[in-house]
């Protein structure tokens, strides 16, 4: 028998044979006392908070059935692409974030599953595995437009962080793709995969270099980087071979080549306009003629000595342009003998800062964006190797000017009167009515 009550400390404790099992019980505060401890005491039951039946028989609330095959959906693309178990969970999870807020409840099932690809490719981006956008379009059957508008809301509303994927990066996992192994195809069309890396990633380097990968999508000219390095490896025999022909002895991706051909004939083009002007600095060629269609040959020459046929291109053009400055400045000096500027040739000259035409090209006054022709005075004609924008700049939109229509404007009486009906309008409006009805 316990001598003292824990919560008042009187010594009044009795025992209670009231319920199933015996207790002591205190009789001046009624605190239950319990083999000499405390179980309930006054405060505990005046602060105790009410539990509504609801609450305590309620049961944990389960996916509905488009997130279970949501989830579903986004296991097999992580699978598809070859991610780790630590980026399918990170996917998983963003998933589930993402199928919950606000902005993506009531949207539709296409873009909800678009969503799941968002999840992918934001994951791979953190975790800097190389995938692209055209791959996830491609796999979830949309266009990379659609792909891309909902991607940027997505990381706006879930306020994600967009890192960039570098074209090096995305390198070796796309030479893998195509099917060129030894054992894949006959033995005048195999490479080996790491040896098809290496070129791929010399003739990235030199575009790089030629500023043919700036601002540029870098699927295309990932397709025609590993086509000519394909064709250098083995030139006279491969150099027969066209594009789409290559493309389908690979098995390569459709989203890499069939969506964006024309993308990828441009940037085989440029590719093969700098190996020819490196081709022609080869010293043992002595100036000889090389073409587009044959300058594969030349590949192997080109990329050992890059960093010197760049700088050997590069003061060729600059000879040439001067000495096609010279007769154009002999001949202006024989008709103006007067003038003291005869001696200056003309890329010595300070380009003025603004050009009239320069200045057209920029702010045209039609609304079509078209390509616009640069001056032939420009001074990006001075120069070998120069970024796209500057070679072929596009005419900006310029929308038409708005009238300021404020209405609070002041109408006059002649104005309000042209907006009346005279008598003769009416009369004439009813007759019309009038047939109308009858016919």
């Amino acid at each position: 028998m316990p001598s003292n009550c824990p919560e008042c400390g009187s010594s009044n404790v009795v025992e209670d044979d009231l319920y199933s099992q015996r207790q002591w019980v205190c009789v001046d505060c009624g605190s239950v006392v319990s083999e000499g401890h405390l179980t309930t005491t006054l405060s505990e039951e005046t602060q105790g908070i009410a539990v509504p039946y609801h609450a305590s028989t309620e049961e944990s609330k389960k996916p509905c059935r488009n997130l279970i095959a949501g989830y579903s959906r986004v296991r097999a693309l992580c699978r598809i692409l070859r991610l780790s178990t630590d980026m399918e969970s990170a996917v998983v999870s963003l998933f589930g974030r993402a199928y919950n807020h606000p902005n993506f409840i009531y949207v539709t099932l296409t873009k909800k599953e678009i969503l799941g690809g968002c999840c992918v490719l934001s994951v791979c981006r953190q975790c800097n595995w190389p995938v692209a956008m055209g791959t996830v379009g491609y796999l979830l059957g949309v266009e990379n437009a659609t792909l891309g508008a909902v991607y940027r809301e997505f990381t706006k509303a879930l306020n994600i962080e967009i890192s960039t994927v570098g074209i090096m990066d995305m390198l070796e996992s796309f030479c893998y793709d195509f099917k060129l192994g030894p054992q894949q195809v006959e033995e005048v069309f195999a490479e080996p995969p790491q040896r098809l890396v290496d070129r791929t990633s010399a003739l990235i380097e030199l575009a790089a270099d030629a500023w043919i990968v700036t601002g540029r999508h870098p699927l295309p000219l990932l397709v025609a980087a590993v086509y000519l390095a394909w064709q250098s490896l083995n030139p006279t025999v491969r150099m027969k071979y066209t594009l789409i022909k290559f493309c389908k002895i690979g098995q390569a991706p459709e989203q890499s080549w069939r969506r964006s051909r024309d993308s990828v004939v441009k940037r085989l083009k440029e590719l093969r306009d700098v190996l020819c002007k490196l081709g022609r600095a080869l010293p043992w060629l002595r100036g000889g003629t090389v073409e587009p269609n044959t300058v594969v040959q030349l590949v192997d020459d080109i990329l050992k000595n890059r960093r010197a046929l760049l700088m050997r291109a590069v003061r060729n053009y600059e000879h040439q342009l001067q000495n096609e400055a010279q007769p154009a400045q002999m001949t202006e000096c024989d008709n103006k003998p007067s003038e003291s500027n005869c001696s200056d040739s003309p890329s010595s000259k300070t380009p003025e800062l603004i050009d009239p035409i320069q200045v057209e090209c920029e702010s045209p006054s039609d609304k079509e964006a078209t390509d616009c022709q640069l001056p032939p005075n420009h001074w990006s004609k001075s120069h070998l190797f120069l970024p796209p924008c500057v070679k072929s700049r596009k005419r900006q939109r310029v929308d038409a000017p708005q009238p300021e229509v404020t209405g609070d404007e002041d109408i006059s009486d002649s104005e309000i009167e042209s907006y009346i009906r005279s008598q003769d309008e009416i009369e004439m409006y009813l007759k019309v009515q009038k047939k109308l009805k009858e016919t």
